[in-house]
């Protein structure tokens, strides 16, 4: 699923030019919700140019007229099909244009509001001056990194001489986004305005004369230019550039080639080279496969939450009830009231419970005020949504239930029958299960059409993913809700099939009983964690299983044995740690333990002698790797033959924010696909006849090879 770059595209800027000769030019994308630039836009940016000098004006205003969205960035799909000469041709265009808005001879400004991200920035750097305004979605971010590219249209240069080396460092390798408060004080934005007087303080800066053309050859202040001299010292840029490069790799592993690229290009002291340099470091990076494969999937999520979007043609859900307040209540709670501001109530039997519900939802709302993702006023406006309580309420205006009770069948249809003995027949009943069929919970449903899977992952606040289950009968209006509701709290939806384990719990299951079958032969905790986090997972399986808790993967599994087979079973050393109180973070012991900030420390080597096993350390890290790996291979392929997913494309960004496969692998079909089908049925194969039939390769891939 590749975005298909169009050939000629309305101009995203137009330029007006008033009595008092300040040209205002207007960006706006034609037909979408956000601005996003084509590869014309250093064609339509130069005609913007020619106006501006031909009637001479005296001042430029660069602002957006989509709302929230100065640029959002620059559309990537396009790049995989060019050339090395024509990638290093498109850098030095962008770099050629960013260079002629740099030394127009009258001040030029960027008036900033919404997201400033990729070429957005690298425009905004470009200019004399920025004002941006001071609302929490006005965002700044050189992304790049995360699609395995760099900043090519001057980014890479710019930004280290505004900021300083080391924060321009950290914005080119994280691809971290910086609030405008942040950006104000490290010197990226120059004045913070309310929203409503943005244009008005531009124009009025300009017309007054207060900005002037800004020489960056001379730093104005003594700091900067002792930051100039400094930073431009080959000998400290090289020590403090491989520092970062020595700490990068630690955590990366040397799996993302662009970020070495971009120390390379950083190393370069002297403008003009380090802009030749950025060229050709773009087109190098782009005949990278993590390059590739990242810009395919950043360009099928796009596509994927675009197909959402349209599939959620419904009005906004109005009030929501959430039916339990333990951990995923909560976190649900706050979802529908910080993100989809709308009133919800938590609805318990107990309420000290409720009580402690309110309470997480609370200490939630002051991380986002303390990350400058929210002000103190609207978390407590946010904060009221909440609210809690034994009975069921409004039941006229009630439209969406979410039930999170723990996993009992008679439970679930239980909260079924209440609610729609109480609430409107327009009401629509998601549950929230990983364990049973939706069609078996809404069975005893008199309107089955209302009900819906709705699976949240846990950490609920963290994970992006949403799956969302119909049965056979539910409705398209339902579908259509739900799908709109999870847009609404900010999750990403994926449609599944309504079978055993839906499609992510189902996939990563086999891969987190594989870590423990390696434990219990001897492999080392940290070992076997250390071992997934070289082949790319940010997190090893057995801390995702404390994070997880392992009686909930115990209580699941039951279910998946009995419909999906005997490759799903526990090992009687499981229920010796669900005896011993192994939940992992949520009761601060598992296969780590954790401290009072809930922070993990160091494994717990207790449980080698609750299992009973002996330290034998016989494996290497890449065998503990390949059998992990193929277990959650080979049931992505079951989940294909068992058609649980729309597409192999939405299978991949699921992948990746479901159960954080690597994503400079591409997703897991993609990672299939390049292994190919052949080399995995030998290996798995292989590794039955050593291990046992739960490697045996599912008929889809035998049939593959055979094809």
């Amino acid at each position: 699923m590749v975005e298909q770059a169009m050939p000629h595209t309305p101009s995203a800027f137009q330029v007006e030019i008033d009595e008092n000769r300040i040209a205002i030019v207007k960006i706006a994308t034609v037909g979408e919700q956000e601005n996003w630039l084509s590869e014309n836009f250093t064609q339509d940016l130069r005609e913007v140019i020619g106006t501006i000098i031909y009637q001479q004006a005296r001042g430029v205003i660069f602002i957006s007229q989509t709302p929230k969205s100065f640029i959002k960035g620059f559309k990537l799909a396009g790049l995989i099909q060019k050339s090395a000469e024509q990638a290093k041709t498109l850098a030095k265009e962008a770099q050629a244009v960013m260079r002629e808005i740099n030394v127009l001879n009258m001040p030029v400004v960027a008036a900033i509001d919404g997201d400033c991200f990729g070429v957005g920035l690298e425009l905004a750097l470009a200019c004399d001056y920025r004002i941006a305004t001071e609302e929490l979605d006005t965002r700044f971010s050189m992304p790049q990194v995360k699609s395995g590219i760099l900043p090519f249209a001057g980014g890479t240069q710019r930004l280290p001489r505004l900021i300083g080396l080391p924060k321009a460092t950290m914005m080119l390798l994280s691809g971290i986004k910086i609030s405008s408060e942040k950006a104000a004080q490290w010197g990226l934005v120059d004045k913070l305005v309310p929203a409503s007087s943005l244009f008005h303080t531009a124009y009025h800066l300009l017309l007054s004369n207060q900005i002037q053309k800004v020489d960056h050859k001379k730093p104005q202040t003594r700091f900067k230019r002792w930051r100039k001299q400094l930073e431009g010292n080959p000998l400290f840029r090289q020590r403090y550039l491989d520092y970062i490069e020595n700490r990068v790799w630690n955590r990366a592993f040397g799996n993302y080639p662009a970020v070495s690229r971009i120390l390379a290009v950083l190393n370069e002291p002297h403008f003009k080279v380090g802009l030749v340099n950025e060229q050709e470091t773009l087109s190098e990076l782009l005949a990278t496969d993590q390059a590739k494969v990242l810009i395919n999937l950043k360009s099928t999520e796009r596509i994927m939450k675009a197909q959402y979007q349209h599939l959620s043609r419904v009005r906004d859900v109005q009030q929501v009830t959430v039916l339990g307040s333990g951990y995923m209540g909560a976190g649900i709670a706050y979802l529908t009231a910080n993100n989809a501001q709308v009133p919800v109530r938590i609805k318990d039997i107990h309420p000290s419970e409720i009580r402690k519900a309110l309470r997480n939802c609370y200490q939630l709302m002051k991380k986002t005020v303390a990350n400058k993702q929210l002000s103190y006023g609207e978390m407590m406006q946010r904060m009221n949504l909440i609210t809690g309580g034994e009975r069921l309420v409004a039941a006229k205006s009630t439209d969406f239930i979410i039930e999170a009770v723990y996993e009992n069948l008679e439970l679930k249809q239980k909260m079924v029958q209440e609610s729609e003995n109480y609430y409107s027949e327009e009401a629509i009943f998601a549950t929230n299960t990983s364990t049973f069929a939706i069609h078996d919970i809404a069975s005893v449903a008199k309107r089955p059409e209302n009900v819906i899977g709705f699976h949240y992952f846990s950490p609920v606040t963290k994970r992006q993913m949403v799956e969302i289950i119909p049965h056979r009968t539910t409705s398209e209006r339902t579908i259509a809700t739900a799908i709109h509701f999870a847009i609404q709290q900010g999750k990403i939806p994926l449609l599944t099939a309504d079978k055993e384990g839906f499609f992510i719990n189902r996939v990563l299951t086999p891969f987190l009983l594989e870590a423990i079958h390696c434990l219990m032969e001897g492999e080392g905790i940290e070992f076997i964690d250390r071992s997934l986090q070289e082949f790319g997972f940010k997190v090893g399986p057995l801390a995702m299983i404390d994070e997880i808790g392992l009686d909930i993967l115990v209580k699941s599994n039951p279910a998946m044995v009995r419909e999906l087979g005997s490759r799903f079973a526990l090992s009687d050393s499981i229920q010796t740690l669900i005896r011993n109180d192994r939940k992992g973070r949520k009761n601060k012991r598992g296969f780590y333990l954790y401290n009072s900030k809930n922070s993990r420390t160091q494994e717990d080597k207790s449980i080698y002698h609750v299992m009973e096993t002996i330290m034998r350390n016989n494996m290497e890290s890449q065998d503990i790797a390949r059998r992990c790996v193929l277990r959650m291979i080979n049931e992505a392929c079951w989940c294909l033959q068992d058609n649980i997913i729309r597409s192999v494309d939405e299978g991949n960004v699921a992948s990746v924010y479901g159960f954080g496969f690597p994503d400079f692998r591409g997703g897991i079909y993609a990672y299939i696909e390049k292994i190919g089908a052949t080399e995995i049925v030998r290996q798995l194969q292989n590794h039955a006849a050593r291990y046992g039939e739960r490697f045996a390769p599912c008929n889809w891939l035998l049939e593959k090879v055979q094809k």
